[in-house]
């Protein structure tokens, strides 16, 4: 049985958004069928899986609880994706991002990682292989594990440049350290 890690303020504060199409009906990071108009779930970088997150809308001061069943958002500044039936309690639907705050209600299991790290660190997304292997090659000599993954949603593909298979966030947040070093911003992604 692993102990939860400390959360930081950084993955408590920030903005947040909210998916629906072309996600709705497809399965989530945690296997889970995605839906988004009835589901009160989210998507996070880092905290577990089952996680119960209370979100509240710094705007109105609005709060909904939502359960963490995937991975995201992967764009710097965001916390949080919301289903859109989760954003509509929060009235956030209009403006689409919000600034809000995060409250773990209950952490969720972490689940035991089979073979490999918990985390990695994402270091680009491309729609087309070739750059996402060019990203891979130039980043080789200075590191190992460099993956590149294929990510299929409905009507285009994206390819992750995913480095490291780390035990822990503090091993991963030390390579992302690192990587920032070469011109890349990378984030750390929970695996299980």
């Amino acid at each position: 049985m692993s102990v939860p890690r400390p959360v930081s303020n950084t993955d408590l504060e920030g903005l947040a958004s909210y998916y629906a199409e072309p996600y709705h009906g497809r399965p989530t990071a945690s296997g889970e069928i995605f839906d988004t108009y009835k589901g009160m779930t989210a998507a996070h970088r880092t905290l577990p899986f089952n996680t119960l997150v209370r979100v509240t809308n710094k705007t109105n001061g609005v709060s909904v609880d939502v359960r963490i069943n995937d991975r995201g958002p992967f764009v710097d500044g965001r916390v949080i994706d919301l289903s859109l039936a989760a954003a509509r309690k929060i009235d956030m639907v209009r403006a689409g991002v919000v600034p809000v705050k995060l409250n773990i209600m209950k952490q969720g299991e972490v689940a035991p990682a089979a073979n490999s790290g918990a985390y990695t660190v994402q270091i680009g997304a491309f729609s087309n292989i070739e750059s996402a292997e060019n990203l891979k090659k130039r980043l080789a000599r200075k590191f190992s594990d460099i993956s590149v993954q294929r990510y299929a949603a409905p009507n285009t593909t994206i390819y992750r440049v995913r480095v490291g298979s780390e035990p822990d966030l503090q091993a991963a947040e030390k390579l992302a350290s690192q990587l920032r070093k070469h011109d890349l911003t990378p984030f750390v992604v929970r695996l299980n």
